[in-house]
């Protein structure tokens, strides 16, 4: 256990001392806010409500943020000859997966989730909007860590097979929008078949969490995901340990 906050801990640290971090958070924060307050005013008199505009703005984030977050995981160690510092040190392959996969999420939640006090100020300052529903906030927020923690569970496998960045960073990209195409393929699906593919599509997760309404078959999948992406990157690392 301290060697997976050891890791953890050094992630994290890596993260915020490069310049990169800030830069991305300011760029980040301030598209976010524009998009969010766009989406407001052009929304104005409809029914679609702010916590909605601001959970799908903040969603279509993720995959950019995943990635670059992701892409140096383990391709920057291979790439440095590090890993095989790491490898020889006294840890198991979970301590540092799973170090390596708290830090990238921690830091991910932590430039991600700020930009839910774009709701505040808005609710704050906009004339005639009503109290927020502090459940659809929840909800919103649940289903965005969710999602964030399999992205970044795909990212760190991905970056486990490659010690170029630029194809780990153009292969998590990928992958992590590839959930964002379920719902444009089950129209094209017969009767029976869409709604199994819809399920999927992380869009209407994060459209019916935002709207107060919780189903347990998202939290099931993604934890699933996130689990079984983690479980196969330990594997990948100790095949790789003993080459």
């Amino acid at each position: 256990m301290r060697t997976f906050f050891t890791i953890w801990r050094r992630e994290l640290a890596g993260c915020f001392l490069s310049p990169v971090a800030y830069v991305t958070i300011v760029i980040y924060l301030a598209m976010e806010g524009w998009i969010f307050l766009q989406s407001a005013i052009h929304n104005e008199g409809r029914h679609e409500t702010l916590e909605v505009m601001l959970f799908i703005s903040m969603l279509f984030f993720v995959p950019i943020l995943s990635t670059v977050i992701c892409m140096r995981l383990f391709a920057e160690e291979k790439r440095l000859g590090t890993i095989e510092t790491l490898m020889t040190a006294p840890v198991t392959e979970v301590a540092v997966v799973m170090g390596k996969f708290a830090g990238a999420l921690t830091f991910l939640l932590m430039v991600l989730f700020p930009a839910v006090g774009y709701l505040f100020i808005v609710a704050a300052l906009g004339p005639g909007i009503g109290a927020l529903d502090s459940g659809s906030v929840a909800g919103g927020c649940i289903m965005l860590a969710l999602i964030s923690a399999s992205s970044v569970a795909i990212g760190l496998f991905v970056s486990l097979l490659t010690k170029n960045q630029i194809i780990a960073a153009i292969c998590i990209f990928c992958a992590v929008c590839a959930p964002f195409f379920f719902k444009h393929l089950a129209i094209m699906l017969p009767a029976g078949m869409d709604r199994v593919v819809a399920t999927l599509a992380i869009e209407e997760q994060v459209l019916d969490y935002a709207r107060g309404s919780l189903d347990i078959r998202p939290v099931v999948l993604h934890l699933s995901a996130a689990t079984f992406m983690i479980f196969s990157a330990v594997a990948v690392l100790d095949s790789q340990r003993w080459k």
